[in-house]
Formats: C-alpha cells, structure tokens, sequence
C-alpha cells in the first residue's frame, strides 16, 4: 500500500544568519550571566562603592567593559552585512578574543551559575570560530 507523506524540505541556513544567530545567543547568555551575578551578596554593595571584580571602576575601566559588552551586539549585525572573507576573518578574531575572555572569566568564580554561563559562552565562540573557518567557498567560476 503506497502512503503520500510529504517530505518537510530542510533549508540550509546561510552561514551569516548562523553566525549572527551565534552572535546573538553569545549576547543574550553574556547579558543574564552579569544580570545573575548582582545577586550574589556583595556584589551590588561593591557596586554601589564604585568596585567591580575587586578593582575601583575608573572611567577607562567602564569605556574597557563598554567595548567588551557591545561588540557581540554589533556582531550581529555585522556578521550580516560584510563582505566574506572580512567577515570570516573577523568572526574568527573576534570568536579567539571571547573565546578567551570566557575561559578567564570562568576562573576565580565558584558559582554554578558562574561556570555554567561561562562555560556556555565559551561554547558559543568556539561555535563562532568554527562555523567561521568552515565558511563555504563560492564554486561559481
């Protein structure tokens, strides 16, 4: 007896949406993992006396964790809008500097939170690297 089931088509997703998709879960973990720290006890106090992870806040200190903050953002839409090879080459960069920025992040916290997160946005840059250095050649000649 013959059945017509319809096969469901799978799409392959270009690798700009993937790697902005990456991007934007890299920011939205990055973003709960700092929203969940103030509520370790301490933390707000230190804040609220101008003390961030044990050091004084300073202007260059803010405008350091301004630059590290925005970039996954800006990402997002960069990653959709460059050219290729620049944007290959830059996810691969900029996938290596928060790869290393959540391995030492992971560091000196014992909260499973902490390395829970931690461990997810070092995840997700290995993820940006990795899709980056596989990006499709273009077969077209």
């Amino acid at each position: 007896m013959k059945t017509d089931q319809k096969k469901i088509k799978d799409l392959k997703v270009d690798i700009k949406i993937t790697l902005s998709a990456l991007w934007i879960v890299y920011m939205f973990v990055f973003i709960y993992t700092d929203y969940y720290k103030m509520f370790i006890p301490g933390v707000i106090n230190d804040m609220m006396n101008g003390i961030l992870e044990g050091t004084k806040v300073t202007a260059l200190s803010l405008l350091l964790y301004s630059v590290i903050s925005i970039v996954p953002g800006v990402m997002i839409f960069m990653s959709l809008i460059l050219k290729a090879n620049i944007n290959k080459w830059l996810n691969i960069v900029l996938g290596v500097i928060y790869f290393s920025i959540s391995l030492l992040s992971l560091t000196g916290n014992v909260w499973p939170f902490w390395i829970f997160y931690c461990s997810l946005l070092t995840i997700i840059s290995i993820m940006i690297v990795v899709f980056s250095w596989r990006w499709p050649l273009d077969n077209q000649n």
